[in-house]
Order: structure tokens, then sequence, then C-alpha cells
């Protein structure tokens, strides 16, 4: 005891020191040149210093609050922008249908130099189309299928741009577009094209954006792009190539945009594309496994690669060399585990870096050392944060539950943690001296009961001490994280509140059966002895026990990893952001399958107890116990509506996390802190403090030392009457008796005697 009286002494002496230290560094945060220290930003136009926390966090912390502007990551919205940008004909919306630049009277809609013809059941182009410069001609929706030159033949030259989508098109023979050399849009998405022929496009061709996406295409000649040296943009996200072949794309020399996106690569081999002035080039969604040394090091213009959605487990050295002009990076959503510390090395100019959705749990600060101009970067959490401080914006700011300043980011989560602790240890604690001293008929259910309390009492120790952990280490979190939640008082919270649940669970599971029995079976059931109940609950226990004990193992490290407990700040096992993470099944296991069985279970029993209740009362004429009877209806009720709001919170919120739904982190916040210890906090109230045994116990123990307090006082009373009556009075050592008359006497000594009697009655 006199240990920790010390520990957490020098823990609050600690507490003070960092504050005062915290409160001077948010104010100067400089070194003795005057420049920010590590994690801390300057603002603009101004000396003071920003944490990097407090960047783009939705609140201005300098002048003019200039700490929360440049905060978008333009590289990602610009692909993406661009990605689902407006199609072709969309960009001309807003003119009048009916005014038409040229002579036109065939099936087609004419709208100034537009000319729509989707969705007219066109086997080939019709032969009425008028030779003038037409801007866009839209085929969208008809069944051309075999797409050749003679299919095309009617369109005019002058033709800019030719949209060919959703036209059933199976086959693309050779020359196909050989007559038109003006166009500079191409359109031929959503079909079923499998292969591209060569010479599809004549020698003078400027063609600018060819859209191939979408298609069933899973070879391309070698000749397939010959021609297309002013092509700026290709499109084959959504098909079906499986390899890419560096001698097709070798004719695109002024190729900027590559949407490779969606198709079936495994492997990117050593100089995989040739030399060409590839700006963007997008390789999402696809099964790489493997990215050779040098893949990309003929792309010497490239800004943006984008590798997410793959099955990439480690990136190594030189995988980005010769990539010096690269801006943004994405590696999210892979199984990445390792990245080796030489690998940004040749990307120094990166701005933008997404590694979330990936393996990593730790990522050292040399890694990403070299990212000497890296403006914003993603984790999946944001302790990783901590490996990137010299960076201005990373992001996630927080957990829901912690942020990268203090163990539990909310304020009214820091109250919440000392009042339900506080309430918590208080109840079980009235309970189990209560019980202990108080005189009892049921002596199994009492022992029952303050089992019940002991469990419920360890969340309330659980709790606080995480409220004291909080303290501790306020303001400087990141800094501390991963020590603490590699630490054994963290593993004894997830210890103590993984066993305070599942212990709660079946002691509360015992008791309902016991209740359940005693009403539906009154008379052919037996009363189990203190013997056996004392041995029901020492298994239960150790069930309990072992359930908690066993993540902690070193046998089992191999399939909990070491942050079962340490998953998050709080050390809860309950894995809601990160539904399958190491021994998710585990996780499931416990707060799923067994608190589902045991809900359904007591919601059984106490509803059939409620009927049965319910039916003697209608039986009996005693309206005396027909009110009883609806009373503890009433409290069974209230039992079973308390389990429902602690326990199906929990079920269907782990339910909606595995669905592959995003949580709310403010949720998982209040699940943790409120919701779970909610059944410790109200079992006392609901099982004991509230019950007419216990209300009668507490009252005759009131009652109890109140009489005996105006005994006390009736009794130095009539002590000083009976003195006076009998005339003894102490004089010195001895004592002088006065004696009246016999009648005087007799009168005063009865009643001296009634007055004595009076007095003990009250």
């Amino acid at each position: 005891m006199k240990d920790w009286l010390m520990h957490y002494w020098t823990k609050t002496r600690k507490i003070l020191l960092v504050s005062k230290v915290w409160i001077t560094l948010k104010k100067i945060s400089t070194d003795s040149r005057g420049i920010c220290t590590e994690g801390y930003f300057q603002c603009a136009n101004d000396t003071l210093c920003v944490a990097q926390n407090q960047i783009c966090d939705g609140e201005s912390n300098c002048p003019m609050g200039t700490d929360e502007e440049d905060c978008d990551d333009e590289h990602d919205d610009d692909y993406w922008d661009h990605l689902y940008r407006k199609r072709p004909v969309a960009e001309h919306d807003d003119w009048n249908g009916d005014n038409c630049s040229f002579h036109y009277t065939g099936k087609c809609i004419c709208r100034k130099l537009d000319l729509l013809c989707d969705y007219k059941n066109f086997e080939k182009a019709p032969d009425d189309l008028p030779h003038v410069n037409i801007n866009i001609l839209d085929f969208t929706g008809n069944n051309f299928r075999n797409l050749s030159q003679e299919s095309l033949m009617s369109i005019p030259d002058s033709i800019e741009k030719l949209i060919l989508s959703h036209c059933s098109i199976i086959e693309v023979q050779e020359k196909t577009f050989v007559h038109l050399g003006n166009m500079k849009n191409l359109h031929l998405d959503n079909n079923h094209v499998k292969a591209l022929p060569p010479d599809m496009f004549p020698e003078t061709s400027r063609l600018n954006i060819l859209s191939l996406m979408y298609n069933d295409i899973s070879k391309i000649d070698a000749k397939a792009f010959m021609n297309l040296g002013y092509l700026y943009e290709l499109d084959l996200r959504g098909n079906k190539i499986s390899r890419i072949d560096i001698t097709s794309l070798e004719p695109l020399k002024n190729l900027a945009i590559l949407y490779l996106q969606n198709n079936q690569i495994t492997h990117l081999k050593s100089y995989s594309f040739p030399q060409m002035s590839l700006q963007q080039l997008s390789l999402m969604e696809n099964k790489i496994q493997k990215i050779d040394i040098a893949a990309f090091s003929h792309l010497i213009h490239l800004k943006s690669l984008f590798l997410s959605n793959n099955k990439l487990t480690i990136v190594k050295n030189s995988t980005f060399s010769n990539l010096k002009k690269l801006e943004a990076l994405t590696l999210n959503n892979n199984f990445i585990k390792t990245i080796e510390h030489g690998v940004f090395k040749d990307v120094t100019n990166l701005q933008s870096l997404r590694l979330e959705g990936n393996q990593l749990r730790y990522l050292d600060k040399s890694v990403l050392e070299a990212l000497i101009n890296l403006r914003t970067i993603y984790f999946d959490r944001f302790e990783m944060c901590s490996s990137a401080q010299h960076v201005r914006n990373c992001y996630p700011k927080g957990d829901g539950i912690s942020s990268q300043e203090h163990m539990l980011a909310n304020p009214i989560l820091r109250t919440c943690v000392w009042v339900m602790g506080v309430i918590g240890c208080t109840g079980n604690i009235i309970v189990l001296l209560g019980r202990h001293f108080a005189p009892t008929n049921n002596v199994v259910h009492s022992l029952y009961l303050k089992n019940l309390a002991l469990s419920d009492l360890l969340m309330g120790v659980y709790l606080f001490i995480i409220a004291s952990e909080d303290q501790y280490y306020r303001g400087v979190y990141l800094s501390y994280q991963y020590i603490w939640r590699h630490s054994y008082i963290c593993k004894l919270c997830g210890f103590l509140s993984t066993l305070s649940c599942e212990s709660s669970v079946l002691i509360l599971s015992l008791v309902t059966w016991d209740r359940f029995i005693s009403v539906t079976q009154p008379l052919a059931r037996k009363q189990p002895s203190r013997k056996t109940a004392a041995i029901t609950l020492i298994l239960l226990w150790c069930f309990a026990t072992l359930v908690a004990l066993i993540p902690l193992s070193n046998l089992t490290r191999d399939y909990f990893g070491d942050e079962f407990y340490g998953n998050n700040g709080v050390c809860l096992s309950l894995h809601i952001h990160e539904p399958f993470s190491m021994g998710w099944q585990y996780s499931a296991t416990m707060f799923i399958l067994l608190n589902t069985l045991a809900l359904i279970f007591i919601s059984y029993a106490y509803m059939r107890m409620i009927n049965e209740i319910r039916a003697s009362g209608v039986a009996c004429r005693s309206t005396r116990q027909s009110q009883d009877g609806d009373k503890v209806a009433k409290r069974f009720g209230i039992i079973v509506f308390t389990d429902c709001l602690c326990w199906v919170p929990v079920i269907l919120v782990k339910l909606v996390a595995f669905s592959g739904k995003p949580i709310p982190q403010d949720l998982y916040a209040w699940l943790a802190i409120f919701v779970l210890p909610i059944n410790s906090a109200l079992n006392p109230v609901l099982y004991t403090l509230t019950t007419t045994i216990f209300k009668k116990q507490m009252r005759k123990i009131y009652n109890s030392c109140w009489h005996k307090k105006r005994s006390e006082q009736h009794h130095a009373g009539s002590e000083s009457g009976f003195s006076l009556s009998f005339g003894v009075f102490p004089i010195g050592s001895s004592t002088r008796r006065l004696f009246g008359s016999r009648r005087t006497h007799s009168t005063s000594l009865t009643a001296s005697r009634n007055s004595w009697k009076r007095s003990t009655a009250v």
C-alpha cells in the first residue's frame, strides 16, 4: 500500500511538472536560435509556434487563423476531381437544344455544334450526318457490336469528340479510325472489347484523350497505340490486363495521365514503363504483390503515383528510384508490414503520403526523415504521428477516445470516467459491507450478490486507473502513447476490464438461474448449499480469469500480438475501429457470442418469471399480494432493460463494424467509458440497494443506532433522578444517604422505575 501511494505521489509531482513545461512549450516552443522545435510549426507572419496536433484541427491557434489554412490535400483532390469530371456531353448542358449551328434534319438532336445520337438503335453511323465542323458526336447506347472503318465511314473527318460508350461493341478492327485524323477525344468505354488490334489510328492522328475503361481488354497489341504521339490521357481502368507491355506504351511519348486501376496486374518488373512524359499514374485496385527495384525509374517526370488497394506486404529500397519530381504517393489499403529505411531517399520532393489501411503499427522516424518537403501524411492511427513530427499536417488527429494531446480527448469523457468510477466503487463497496455485516435468511443468494458486487468493483478500479493515467499523460500523450499502451499497467487495465465484464455476465446469469428456478419451480427444487454455491462461483471466477489472462500469455502471442489490450488508449479489447485486428475472433466471442447468449437467457428467464408472478397475482384473492407481484414484475423489467442498455449497443456496434461500415469515432469513446460500465454502476442499485430487505436492514441499523443514542441520553437523566430520589450525594470518597418519610421514598422509587421503563421503550 505504501509503495502504491508513493507511486501515485511521484506521478502527481510529474503531472505538475509536465503541465508547467507543456504550458511553457505552448507559449515558446523554440530553440536557442528562435526556430520551432520538432513537432511545432511557426505561424505565418508571426513568431508563435503551434503544435502539430493543433494544425488543421478546426480551432484557430495562430493569429488570423493561419494554422487552419492550406489544410486540403490538393494532389488527392485534383486526382478525384479529374477522374469523376463531367461527361463530354454534359459540358454543354447550358446550350439551347433548338439552336443548331448548321443545317440538319436527321434523327439526332442538334445542339449548336453538338450532335446527340444517343439511344437511337443505330448499328452503324447514319448516312445523313452533315460534313461540317462537329464538336461532339454522341452515339451512347446504340448497337454497333463490330466496329470497323465501314461502320464509321459517314462520320465527317472534322469531328473533335466521338463518344461510343455503352454500344455493345465486341470487336474493334484494324484501321477503324484511320479517316478520323482530326479527332481529339475518343470514348469507347463500357463495352465488351477483349483485344486492341494494331494500326487503329492514322499517322496524322491528333488524338488527345482515349478512354477504354470498363471493357474486357486482356491483350493489347504492340502496335495498338501506334501513331498516338499526341495522346495526353489514356484510361484503361476496369479491364482484365494482367501485365504491362512496355512495347505497346513506347509510342506514347507525350502521355501525361495513365489510368490502369482495377485490372489484374500482380507484378511490376524492373523498368516496366518506357521513357515517357507521364505525370500521373494510377495502379489502384489491382492485385500487385511485388514491385521490383527501379520499376518506375524511366518515369522521371512523374508527379503522382497511386498504388492503393493492392496486396503489397513490403516496400523495398530503390522502389521509387529516380522519381525526383514525385509529389503524391498513395500506399494505403495494402497489407504492408515493413517499409525499409531508405525507401524514400529518392523522393525528397514528396508532399503527400498515404499509409493508412495497412498492417503498420510502428514506423521508425528514420524512415520518413528524408521527406523534408512532406506536408500531409495519413496513418490508420494517430499514435503513428509521433514518427512524423516534422510533417505539418498528420492524420488522424485522434481515435475518438484519445488525441495527440490527451489520453481522454473529450472533457466530458474525462469527467464521466471519474463519475462512473466513483459510482461503481462506492455502490459495490456498500453492497459488500452491507451484506457482510447485515444478517440474511438467504445465505446463498447473498453470496451470489457479494461476488457480483466484487466483479463490478473491478470495473470501478479499472476506471480509476484510466482516469489517473489520463491525468499523468495530459498534454504529452503522443510522446508516451507507445510506452503506455505496451506497459504492464495497461495490460492490467485490460485484464481487469475483461475479468469484470465476463465474471459479471456469468454471475448475473447464475443469479438469474437461481431466481428463475425459485419462481417457476418453488417446490421441486432444493436450495443449493453454501458449499455448492461457493464451488460454482469459484469455477465461474476461474473461467473468467482464464479468459482475461489468455491474451497476455507468451504462448498465444502469435495469435493476439502485443496490442490486444493496448489497441487503444483505454486498454479495452473491444476493437471497433479495427474489427479484424489480431485476435478479433476472440474479441467477437467475448463481446458478441457470450453476451448475446447471456442476454437471451436473462431476458427469457425474467419474462417467464414476470408471467408466473402475474398469473399468481390474478389467481390469489389478496390485493396486497397482487400489488407486491406487480412491484416485483416491474423490478424484473427494469433489470432486463438495463442489461439490454449495456449489452445491446456493444453487440450491434461490433456487428456493424464487422460489416465494414465506418463507426463514428465518438461512439467508440462513449461505449468504452460510459455504456460498458453501466451494469457495474447499476447492479448494486438493482440487486441490493433498492430491495425491500436491504432497506429494512438499513432502517433497522439506523433505528438501532438512533435508539441507542436516545437510550444513553435518557439513561443518564434517569440515573440523576434516581440518585436524587434516593438522596445519594457523593461527598469525598463516601456517599451520604438522606431518607425521607417511608411514603415519600416509596413514591419516588415507583416514579423512578416507571421513568426507566418509558426511556427503554422509546
